[in-house]
């Protein structure tokens, strides 16, 4: 899009606009250019959605008239300034590498640069712009309410978040609290203080699952609040609400927006690998937000940084006050082979069998999609099923199982972390797999025994033999017990 940055006679900071767009009173501040290589003044600010045009639900009339009257500003999708390497403006990457080249319907160029780093949510290219929000809708004051009850040490993390809240601004904390304490319900007190103050809050975590568990639990505790779930595939993309609930991808549409950031399981895949997530959630918040991290397996890298600025509270137990189960190890030689003459290992399926006698629903976690597929089928039984990331069935299917239609769920990674079911053992089939780190067999670890009602439960690591992770996660595990 041939584009030129333009002075209004209505308003006084400049902006882009396509050169069919310019009227007979603007005057020009720039040549024309394509919008990727087009200079940006020092003071240029925008601040909520940033989005394709082909994803706005306006014409093209519309749009023009939003940006004329300075409710949307036109952005560039990709930065390409001379002797700099190019820069995609939603998902911040610029690794060459990551970009790529095509024959473009736009601009009718046969090498347009387009990201693939962020491709999945629409293709930002060198000659489309971004479409950004110029103002944040204001939200009328409110008092919440919440009449559960907090354990001791959650009133204590609570507390250091309200604090952080009504003192200066930008500050950061960890809240670093084992699995099963209960950290959802650390939020709310601090959620209710954002919301005194008219503040406008993400909760973003790394997994789609996290988010679907998250929505109905805070829309129960906060009946009043307008909240709004972002993940791939929601209907909410364009709704207004004081509170997102969002995966760290979809934080890529906002800019300079929220002004509390909590990063749900921050050591988590693929956040803690994928440094433009990182960077999407820096640039959703504003310069003065306060960002909490909550995990119970941090890096070091993070519990570094901010112990040395004091700004840990750690939460040692679960909310029933029960210790974290401790997994026992179990050999059962090469099952790998047995799996590919397409048998079940006897171990495995004596364990389930075990568990059926003592009436004990179960997750299994295995080292990958198809593993989890087959040893569902393998066994071919109708309360035994499999889910993994990529199955279009996966919600449907994690909602079953919380309601008891299965006995045994086969699963990956995707449910080693941020989703409760109450009263089920657990078992890793290949814990020696490298898929298995410390953290993940700590968070797996951690699905068993949540319910108050049911505070214990089995957890058995499978192998053909024992990892440094394994021997770690127990090793972690009998100290977060004895602390």
């Amino acid at each position: 899009m041939i584009c030129a940055w333009v002075r209004s006679s209505l308003h006084d900071q400049p902006l882009i606009v396509p050169v069919d767009w310019i009227e007979a009173d603007d005057e020009r501040q720039s040549a024309e250019g394509w919008i990727a290589e087009l200079e940006e003044p020092d003071k240029y600010t925008y601040t909520g959605r940033v989005l394709l045009m082909n994803e706005l639900e306006q014409t093209q009339t519309e749009i023009r008239g939003r940006v004329r009257s300075r409710e949307y500003m036109l952005v560039q999708g990709i930065s390409v300034q001379k002797g700099k390497r190019p820069e995609c403006r939603r998902c911040g990457n610029h690794n060459r590498r990551r970009f790529a080249t095509n024959r473009c319907s736009w601009c009718k160029s046969n090498d347009c640069l387009y990201c693939r780093e962020c491709i999945g949510m629409g293709k930002v290219t060198r000659c489309t712009p971004l479409v950004a929000e110029t103002a944040r809708p204001a939200f009328p004051e409110q008092q919440l309410h919440w009449s559960g009850a907090l354990t001791a040490m959650q009133i204590k993390a609570s507390e250091r978040m309200v604090q952080s809240l009504k003192g200066e601004a930008h500050q950061e904390q960890l809240i670093w609290a084992v699995c099963g304490a209960g950290k959802t319900e650390m939020l709310f007190p601090a959620l209710i203080e954002a919301v005194r103050q008219q503040k406008i809050i993400l909760i973003a975590t790394p997994r789609t699952d996290v988010v679907l568990e998250l929505i109905p639990r805070l829309k129960k505790a906060f009946p009043t609040l307008q909240i709004a779930g972002l993940y791939g595939g929601s209907d909410q993309r364009f709704h207004s609400a004081q509170l997102f609930i969002s995966t760290t991808h979809q934080a890529r549409r906002f800019h300079n927006y929220f002004d509390v950031v909590i990063v749900d399981e921050v050591d988590a895949f693929p956040y803690s690998y994928d440094s433009t997530l990182a960077f999407a959630v820096q640039k959703s918040s504003t310069r003065t937000a306060h960002t909490f991290y909550l995990s119970a397996t941090p890096d070091k890298k993070l519990t570094k940084r901010l112990g040395s600025t004091g700004q840990i509270v750690k939460v040692k137990r679960r909310f029933h006050g029960y210790p974290l189960p401790t997994p026992r190890f179990s050999w059962i030689g090469n099952w790998k082979r047995e799996y590919e003459k397409t048998k079940t290992s006897r171990y495995l399926l004596n364990w389930i069998s075990k568990k059926d006698e003592a009436r004990r629903r179960t997750l299994i976690f295995v080292p990958n999609r198809s593993m989890a597929e087959k040893l569902a089928e393998f066994i071919g039984r109708s309360d035994i099923t499999s889910v993994h990331s990529e199955d279009p069935s996966r919600k449907e299917i994690v909602e079953q199982f919380r309601r008891g239609e299965y006995q045994h769920l086969f699963t990956t990674t995707i449910l080693e972390r941020g989703v409760t079911f109450p009263s089920i053992d657990v078992a890793v089939f290949g814990a020696e797999d490298d898929i298995f780190t410390t953290a993940a067999l700590v968070q797996i670890a951690g699905r068993a025994g949540r319910s108050a009602a049911d505070p214990t439960g089995d957890v058995v690591f499978f192998h053909y033999g024992k990892t440094k992770a394994m021997a770690s996660a127990v090793r972690m595990i009998k100290e977060m017990n004895r602390s």
